[in-house]
Formats: C-alpha cells, sequence, structure tokens
C-alpha cells in the first residue's frame, strides 16, 4: 500500500523540464578530523581543532536546467574564516548537454586549474524500493560504488525526467536531488526547486584560459600524481577533490 501510495504521490506531481534547483552541500568537518586522528597517540592538536571549528562546511550550488541542457554553479560558499584550510577546490562550475551527452567542468584545486570534459557520468546505479520527499518532490533510492571503493547514495525524483544531477551525479531516469557520501562525510541536497522561463543566456559556460585539459579519469591521475609523495593523506585528498 505504501509503495502505491508514493506512486500515485508521483504521478500526480507535475512534470517539470525547465527550472532551477539549489542544494545544499554538507560537509562533516569534525567526523573526517576524527577519521583522519583515530591512529594518533597525541590528540591535543585535533582537540584544540574540535573546540574552534564548527561542525559542518556547508556551501549552496545551483543546478539551471532544461530539456537539452544544465549548468551548474557555486551560489554561495562558506566565508568562515576558520575553514579557509579546507578550501581547497574552488572554481566549481559545470555543463552539461544531454542531446550529445557532454559534459565540461572547471575546477582549480589549490593554485592549478583543470578544464574537464567528457561525456555524462553513468555508473552503475542499483535502485531500491526506498523512498523519501526531498524539497515536495518523492524520490526513489539508488545506490552505486564508484572509483573502486566510495560507496554512494542517491535519491531522484521521475517529476524531472532528465538524467542530471548535482556535480557530476547523473546516470538516474530522473533528476537526482539527494546524495550522501557516507565515507567522505558528505551529502547534497536540494533545498528548492523552482520553474524558470530559460534562455541561452542562462546556460552559458567559460572555461579558464589557462586550464590543463583533461577527461574525469585524466584529472583522477593528475591529481594522483601530484599528491603521490603525501602518504595517506595524499589518497583522501584525491577523493575529496574527485567529489
Amino acid at each position: 500500500m505504501l509503495l502505491f501510495a508514493l506512486n500515485e504521490i508521483t504521478q500526480a506531481q507535475q512534470i517539470m523540464l525547465n527550472g532551477k534547483v539549489t542544494y545544499e552541500r554538507k560537509y562533516n568537518i569534525l567526523r573526517d578530523l576524527e577519521e583522519q586522528n583515530k591512529d594518533e597517540e597525541d590528540n591535543v592538536w585535533f582537540e584544540q581543532m574540535k573546540k574552534s571549528l564548527p561542525k559542518y562546511k556547508i556551501d549552496l550550488f545551483e543546478l539551471t536546467f532544461s530539456k537539452k541542457q544544465a549548468v551548474y554553479n557555486t551560489l554561495q560558499e562558506d566565508e568562515n574564516p576558520m575553514l579557509r584550510w579546507y578550501k581547497n577546490i574552488t572554481e566549481v562550475s559545470q555543463k552539461t548537454v544531454f542531446e550529445s551527452d557532454s559534459s565540461w567542468a572547471n575546477r582549480t584545486v589549490y593554485d592549478k586549474s583543470y578544464l574537464i570534459t567528457d561525456s555524462i557520468s553513468k555508473p552503475i546505479w542499483k535502485l531500491t524500493g526506498e523512498y523519501r520527499e526531498i524539497a515536495g518532490y518523492t524520490c526513489r533510492r539508488a545506490t552505486t560504488i564508484l572509483y573502486d571503493s566510495v560507496y554512494v547514495i542517491a535519491f531522484y525524483t521521475d517529476a524531472i525526467p532528465l538524467s542530471g544531477g548535482p556535480d557530476f551525479f547523473a546516470g538516474l531516469p530522473g533528476m537526482i536531488l539527494g546524495v550522501a557520501i557516507p565515507r567522505m562525510h558528505t551529502t547534497i541536497f536540494a533545498t528548492k526547486i523552482i520553474t524558470a522561463n530559460l534562455t541561452e543566456a542562462d546556460f552559458v559556460f567559460k572555461s579558464k584560459k589557462k586550464a590543463v585539459k583533461v577527461n574525469r579519469e585524466g584529472y583522477r591521475l593528475d591529481l594522483s600524481s601530484d599528491t603521490e609523495r603525501w602518504g595517506k593523506y595524499g589518497n583522501r585528498f584525491v577523493l575529496k577533490a574527485l567529489f
């Protein structure tokens, strides 16, 4: 009966093909620090950091979408001065063209800029029978594993029948409105969805002139090469830059 009721709600929701989604990305800083310091004998530094840092780093992003294309941009960064240490990935902007199965993304890691050009990401998702409401939309749960070991949970709605979502997340039969990455202590959830009359001006994407041009795998390999001397922290930094 519950599944039937949820299907009824989904069917009753108005299909949307043009609009904007605001996403809130929450990164649990304290959980990440706890994990990094769990094997350390002297945790005095960690205890001091816990007292001064906020629990979460919260950034806002906006996805503007139509039937043909979408752009994803930073809307508001967390400007807490105590979080400057965590501000290592900037210049987050991305464009997706659904018809040509193409995507372009800007990422700046410290002082190195990348233009990541590739097809739209298509992970192997496993759909489940679980549902939840996100920003007023009934969403179905799906799971996948990325980069061989990172478990990802996503929630999508078929009321927005476009295979897109925040950042590089895509590949489901509807817009992804929620993402949870437990290993990275990160969630990305829609907080507001509106319809909008859009023009080509809403989908402008500008790449940085001196950016290193790579695909998604080339981006990962370049990051790994640049951080190979960092030890175990290097591997974790690469994963942070990928998500």
